[in-house]
């Protein structure tokens, strides 16, 4: 990795730059809840699922059984509120994972363009951002229905870096979870994994990713050397 090249660091946000208390099983519970109150049968959905495979699945049953548009338009509506209060309720919860803050402060005063690209609602990040003093930090915050497609898709990266202004090779992506590995795997975007998460060291290694910091706290002096 050249810095020269490097004009932008992109982040994902819980686990990466913050640790928050989301309810996920609870969260699931209720998409599944909705999805199966309409046209979608049971026992096809599962609650082990991620948020973006349960909708996949859920999309093509409906498109199996040629569900209209307007019904699927309001089952999305609805499902979309329910994720955006559940994670609502966590943002007393959310706390600065130790270092960040002042690793993209540093960032920032180097001349980096930053941007957040989370699968989370946009005023759950912007309220997060703003608890813990980062959001001012921030030249872009892309939150869920916010691009094309979202994590782990390429266009959710390829749309961020449009909106920075910058190439795919100019940035470099951030975040804690093999989603955030794969999308930029599939977007041909530099990756960095970070130890905050869930993921651990040998879940990196086994996923083919070497470049792995303790922290986002660790970004400002790896990029300097590089």
């Amino acid at each position: 990795m050249t810095k020269s090249k490097i004009r932008g660091v992109v982040f994902d946000l819980d686990g990466t730059l913050i640790r928050s208390t989301i309810d996920f099983p609870k969260m699931k519970r209720r998409m599944i809840a909705i999805l199966e109150g309409g046209e979608i049968p049971r026992g096809r959905l599962s609650p082990t699922d991620t948020t973006v495979v349960t909708m996949e699945k859920a999309e093509r049953i409906w498109e199996e059984k040629g569900v209209p548009e307007a019904e699927r338009t309001r089952v999305r509506a609805e499902i979309n509120e329910v994720m955006n209060r559940t994670e609502l309720e966590a943002v007393s919860t959310v706390e600065e994972v130790e270092g960040v803050g002042e690793a993209v402060r540093r960032l920032k005063e180097e001349g980096y363009k930053l941007a957040v690209l989370t699968r989370g609602h946009n005023a759950y990040a912007m309220e997060s951002l703003r608890k813990t003093g980062m959001l001012g930090f921030f030249d872009l915050i892309l939150g869920r229905n916010e691009t094309p497609r979202p994590k782990p898709y390429a266009e959710a990266l390829k749309h961020t870096a449009g909106l920075m202004g910058l190439g795919l090779d100019e940035i470099v992506f951030v975040g804690d979870h093999p989603i955030d590995a794969t999308c930029a795997k599939n977007a041909s975007v530099r990756f960095i994994g970070v130890l905050t998460g869930w993921t651990k060291v040998e879940v990196w290694e086994d996923h083919g990713e070497k470049t792995i910091l303790n922290s986002v706290g660790d970004l400002p002096d790896y990029l300097a050397k590089q």
